[in-house]
């Protein structure tokens, strides 16, 4: 099983150098353990053939990089291929959007769908010329698998003047057609997540539910997770808690400062992983820890949910699903064809530590929410009250 597990593994990463552009940074290898749920050692066996034919190049103290080098042969200038799919990959992309180019490699991978890729930082001059190279290598579609949502404009001129269909990660105006969901159904899984998370908290007792995003006016899904919020306490007649700041650790802590005053009976609901930790970090350094002192889950189960102190809970997002749709999509329009997901999959909730949760789900409680799959990842473990009152 050892032998087959490294060797899958191999296969997976071999196909992600494919996907992702020379130069991009791999994850490290405990975080590939975490992924594929083996011991490191597995990971580094796996990638020691990638690392001795060049696949990957490994820098001491920064990492481990996609190789120029990289197996596989490219496609003639000449020959389209009806199961090769361009990437455009913006250079300055987030953890999300690393996870699903590794969902992309992976469903490319069982779906025998070949990829190229492109490293682009904008989607004007640049995004034009790479896609027209992808499409001297054979592309007969493009997918953009993120881009940064003040970008919107840019990529809607990059996809009237793209000389390959393109599929998108989201729905624009003009553009619902690329989209890899159904115009109707695109921001539903948001609004049913935050309505589910507000649902999920006022169950485990909590008068005051926050919700922690981006100061980001022109983000459409922060905007859709607003009014989902929203629209929750006003119907269950509870105070309106709403946090948004910005990049600085500043905003964060002056954020964390004001709501300090709710110790005990706090429950913050973040727009994704990286602001519940960064507000975790500043309530830490007011002497104040999840979840004795306020709950929290995140969004996105980022690597670094899960070796955060306490570990995070969080929505499990199936990227798996979006690269599914976003492949299938391109290769619906590379034929004349709008292919979209008709129905978004359901939320899973990965149960930690911080969310205060553990040892309070039972049967009763999940059936209170039934669009929720509930997934205990920790034991329960005593509080710090707890552990005070033992020793007492």
């Amino acid at each position: 099983m050892t032998q087959l597990k490294y060797k899958e593994i191999e296969k997976e990463m071999r196909q992600l150098a494919q996907t992702l552009p020379v130069g991009a940074k791999i994850p490290p290898e405990r975080h590939l353990a975490v992924t594929y749920e083996c011991n490191f050692l597995t990971v580094r066996k796996a990638l020691k053939s990638l690392v001795d034919d060049g696949t990957i190049i490994r820098r001491i103290g920064s990492g481990s990089f996609v190789g120029e080098h990289r197996n596989g042969k490219q496609a003639s200038p000449t020959v389209r291929k009806e199961n090769r799919i361009g990437i455009l990959v913006f250079q300055n992309g987030n953890l999300y959007a690393y996870k699903v180019l590794e969902a992309l490699a992976h469903v490319a991978l069982t779906e025998s769908i070949e990829l190229r890729s492109g490293w682009i930082g904008g989607y004007r001059d640049d995004a034009l010329r790479q896609a027209e190279l992808l499409a001297k290598e054979g592309c007969v579609a493009l997918t953009l698998p993120w881009f940064p949502l003040e970008m919107m404009d840019e990529v809607k001129q990059f996809v009237w003047k793209c000389p390959l269909p393109v599929s998108l990660p989201m729905a624009i105006p003009g553009l619902e057609k690329n989209s890899f969901e159904k115009p109707e159904i695109f921001g539903s899984s948001i609004i049913s997540t935050t309505q589910t998370l507000c649902s999920y908290h006022h169950l485990l007792g909590h008068r005051r539910i926050a919700l922690l995003g981006p100061d980001a006016p022109k983000d459409i899904v922060l905007q859709q997770t607003l009014s989902s919020y929203t629209s929750f306490v006003s119907r269950n007649d509870l105070p309106n808690i709403c946090g948004l700041v910005d990049q600085g650790s500043q905003s964060m802590n002056a954020l964390a400062q004001r709501w300090m005053k709710f110790k005990g009976d706090l429950a913050v609901i973040c727009y994704d992983d990286e602001h519940a930790l960064r507000f975790m970090t500043s309530m830490h350094k007011l002497g104040l820890g999840a979840p004795d002192d306020f709950t929290i889950n995140g969004y996105n189960n980022t690597d670094a949910s899960h070796f955060s102190d306490p570990p995070l809970s969080t929505i499990c997002q199936n990227f798996e699903y979006a690269a599914t749709w976003l492949l299938k999509s391109a290769l619906g329009l590379s034929k004349g064809i709008v292919t979209q997901s008709p129905k978004s999959p359901p939320l899973r909730l990965l149960v930690r530590s911080t969310c205060g949760g553990l040892g309070k789900i039972n049967e009763e409680f999940q059936a209170q929410l039934p669009d929720l799959e509930i997934v205990l990842k920790n034991k329960p473990v005593a509080s710090k009250k707890e552990e005070a009152l033992r020793t007492l």
